[in-house]
């Protein structure tokens, strides 16, 4: 019997996938692809570790949760664990107990603790710090206002030479 991700939320639910090697997930060019607008392209892999499985986010935009903590490195999966890709959430099964006892102990979710009221005025907000290379829309954009720089740019000149000729 092979580990298998049940997908529990999301457009794919109910969906069962057997893992026999590693599986990226993502929206576009995965070999699980989930139409879901919250989702990279290429946004996590899940993949064999010793006699288990581990979890990579891809630099997604968005994150990879596992058990609602965000990952930023591999992260090794126990049977139960939830992992959270955008509006989905997936949930491993494993067919056999890991051998160590420490990597079948999963993750508590943090424990739930009322945010206190924000003192600064709305709008006032500091952007969080990313790490790594962002890969937004606005990295898509940078081609199409270029171009439109130059269209502008080259309007400019011949309006300079019509009117000098004039």
């Amino acid at each position: 019997m092979t580990d298998v991700l049940v997908i529990t939320q999301g457009p794919l639910a109910g969906r069962r996938i057997d893992l026999q090697g590693e599986l990226v997930i993502g929206r576009q060019g995965a070999a699980l692809t989930i139409e879901d607008s919250e989702l990279s392209r290429r946004h996590a892999a899940v993949r064999p570790a010793g006699d288990g499985y581990e979890v990579e986010d891809l630099d997604s935009l968005n994150g990879t949760y596992v058990n609602g903590r965000r990952i930023d490195s591999p992260t090794r999966l126990a049977g139960g664990d939830a992992i959270k890709l955008g509006k989905s959430v997936l949930e491993l099964e494993a067919a056999h107990a890991p051998a160590t006892v420490a990597s079948a102990t999963p993750l508590a979710p943090p424990p739930a603790v009322a945010a206190p009221a924000p003192s600064e005025p709305f709008g006032t907000y500091a952007v969080p710090v990313t790490k790594g290379r962002r890969r937004g829309i606005a990295s898509r954009q940078l081609g199409p206002l270029l171009a439109s720089w130059a269209v502008v740019a080259a309007t400019a000149v011949a309006l300079v030479i019509y009117f000098a000729d004039h």
